[in-house]
């Protein structure tokens, strides 16, 4: 069994310096996973049922500030050595495909293989609405197409889709 923990991608302690601190002892403590959610922005007002906790209320703050998850996760390659990086939950359809599999696909080369790619299709109606993503009530659909996309960049030496 591996352990890990999850960093803050918003708030004081999601600084470039508290950040390799937090790393660098989880890292000396032994956790083997380094985990990073995924928000693109946090709306200022979310009537999404929050689907994580009993009262359905996303407790993550007014504010829309929040760092981007694939670059906090490109960060942390160059300060870890050991630790494998999650992606939880990378929210597919808030990114383009393509790229995306691209960019996953060079922080795993970066990271020597460390990365865990751990994928969903989010809960924040508010969050699909004000990125412009794929509709919201379509993010199964779409889900499901980004991995059909993602598995043939990645294995295919010619890959179509």
């Amino acid at each position: 069994m591996e352990f890990g923990f999850g960093l803050p991608t918003r708030g004081p302690m999601a600084t470039p310096q508290s950040l390799a601190t937090l790393a660098h002892k989880g890292e000396e403590l032994g956790f083997a996973i380094l985990s990073v959610s995924d928000h693109i922005i946090i709306p200022k007002d979310v009537a999404s049922i929050y689907p994580y906790n009993e009262s359905g209320t996303f407790t993550g703050g007014a504010g829309g500030e929040c760092m981007e998850q694939l670059s906090l996760l490109s960060f942390l390659v160059g300060v870890t050595s050991s630790a494998k990086l999650l992606t939880s939950v990378m929210v597919l359809p808030h990114r383009p495909p393509v790229l995306t599999a691209k960019m996953l696909a060079t922080i795993d080369v970066l990271s020597n293989g460390r990365l865990i790619v751990g994928c969903g299709v989010g809960w924040m109606r508010e969050e699909f609405e004000a990125i412009g993503a794929p509709a919201y009530d379509e993010r199964g659909s779409v889900g499901d197409e980004y991995i059909r996309a993602f598995k043939e960049l990645w294995t295919s030496d010619h890959p179509t889709f």
